[in-house]
């Protein structure tokens, strides 16, 4: 009878696998419960339209699509909040808004973010909060956009010409403000021992207080590579020779050109890019400098082999 016992007990025991997965429900719930009150931030992103625009002013870098928007919510908040997604448009209306100047800003009080979302949060951030206008009624131009930098590679790199964006801008003001501005600058950009590429966003500088920009700022892309010494043989062609010369023979009639190029910027198509040649006007004790009176744009020259080379002129 007592072996009896013994075994039944056996049997009501769970064995050392069936433990183990319990003990993982368990830990597994106990995560859930916690990450589910825990408070976490995250950024939302909210499709938006306008109403009631001010007719007298205008945009100066357009309207907003959309609203990036960080929100402070519970774990459990989060996780309903973005089974709404895609989120409803929102509607947010000028007159709602709060002026300064001829900006108007963008905080929670001002927008129906529960209209989107279903829940109330704790907004943390707005992105734009502000959205800047000017009269319109003015002079208007494009004008181009001009980095300001120094920039400095390292040791056997190379960058390629900076791509700015936008390259042009809108300015807006009285005509005797804008009429004289050509170019808007960007602030200083100072890059040494460049070794790879950089995308930046760059402030604009404002040319006067009575001139308006459409932006405030520009992205700037700067593509840097290794760089790659080359070497080519030339041809010495003849520029200026003597009205009277019936030939004119240079020694040598080749010369080596060294040069450096971006690793992925240059092709052997180019070297057609390439001439050397001489000036016979130049000539001193039959003997003159050789020149690269063309050549590609995207190389940087070492060295010409001989610097000099010696004509024969043959008259007629």
């Amino acid at each position: 009878m007592v072996t009896s016992n013994n075994t039944s007990k056996n049997k009501l025991k769970p064995g050392k696998t069936t433990a183990f997965f319990i003990c993982v429900l368990i830990a597994a719930f106990l995560w859930l419960v916690k990450s589910l009150n825990t408070t976490y931030t995250h950024g939302v992103k909210i499709p938006v339209e306008f109403k009631n625009i001010p007719q007298n002013k205008k945009p100066i870098s357009g309207m907003p699509e959309f609203l990036n928007v960080d929100i402070k919510v519970s774990g459990l908040k989060l996780f309903f909040i973005l089974l709404n997604q895609p989120f409803k448009k929102m509607t947010v209306d000028f007159n709602n808004l709060k002026t300064v100047n001829r900006n108007y800003i963008l905080t929670p009080l001002t927008l129906d973010l529960k209209s989107s979302l279903k829940f109330e949060t704790n907004v943390k951030q707005i992105s734009p909060d502000t959205l800047y206008f000017i009269e319109n009624s003015g002079y208007q131009k494009n004008v181009p956009v001009k980095m300001v930098s120094s920039i400095k590679c390292a040791k056997g790199y190379g960058y390629k010409t900076p791509v700015i964006h936008p390259d042009f801008l809108t300015i807006v003001g009285d005509s005797g403000s804008v009429k004289h501005i050509d170019t808007i600058y960007t602030q200083t950009f100072i890059l040494n021992n460049l070794n790879s590429s950089v995308e930046k966003n760059l402030s604009v500088l404002k040319p006067n207080d009575n001139v308006y920009l459409s932006v405030n700022t520009v992205s700037v892309s700067i593509k840097v590579e290794k760089l790659i010494e080359q070497t080519l043989f030339l041809p010495v062609s003849v520029l200026n020779s003597p009205l009277n010369a019936k030939s004119v023979n240079i020694f040598p009639a080749r010369v080596k050109i060294k040069f450096t190029s971006l690793q992925n910027d240059f092709n052997s198509s180019d070297t057609v890019n390439f001439k050397a040649s001489v000036n016979c006007s130049n000539m001193n004790a039959g003997k003159t400098t050789v020149f690269l009176s063309t050549q590609p744009g995207n190389v940087n020259v070492l060295s010409v082999e001989p610097k000099e080379v010696e004509l024969l002129i043959i008259k007629k």
